[in-house]
C-alpha cells in the first residue's frame, strides 16, 4: 500500500529567500565586522546590524543600530527610484523628440 504524503511541517521547510547583505568576505579580506552571537563575517558594520536586528534578539543599543541601518537603507532605496523615474523619464522624452524629429525629415 502506497504511503500517503506528507506535508513538511513549519520547521522542516526552507526559510524564505532573501538578499545576501555583504556576506560574502573574499578571503584575502578581512571582515568589516561580525556577528556578536553567531559569529557570522559581514564586508561592513551596516550589513552586520540590519542581520543582528532581522535574526537575533538585539539588545536596546543593537536595536538602534539597526533601526539606523535600517533608515539608511530606507534612504538609499527611495534614491534608486528616484534615478529611475528620472532616467524613464528621460528616456521617454528623448524618444518623442527623436520620433518628431523623424516623422519632421518626411514632409
Amino acid at each position: 500500500m502506497p504511503s500517503e504524503p506528507t506535508t513538511p511541517s513549519r520547521v522542516d521547510r526552507a526559510p524564505p529567500v532573501r538578499p545576501s547583505r555583504d556576506t560574502a568576505v573574499p578571503a584575502d579580506e578581512a571582515p568589516a565586522a561580525t556577528c556578536p552571537y553567531c559569529d557570522c563575517p559581514f564586508r561592513s558594520e551596516h550589513a552586520r546590524d540590519l542581520h543582528v536586528g532581522e535574526r537575533h534578539d538585539p539588545t536596546p543599543a543593537e536595536r538602534e543600530r539597526y533601526e539606523a541601518a535600517l533608515e539608511t537603507e530606507r534612504d538609499d532605496l527611495w534614491l534608486f527610484h528616484a534615478k529611475a523615474v528620472v532616467a524613464l523619464g528621460v528616456t521617454y522624452a528623448a524618444t518623442v523628440i527623436l520620433y518628431m524629429v523623424v516623422l519632421g525629415s518626411f514632409f
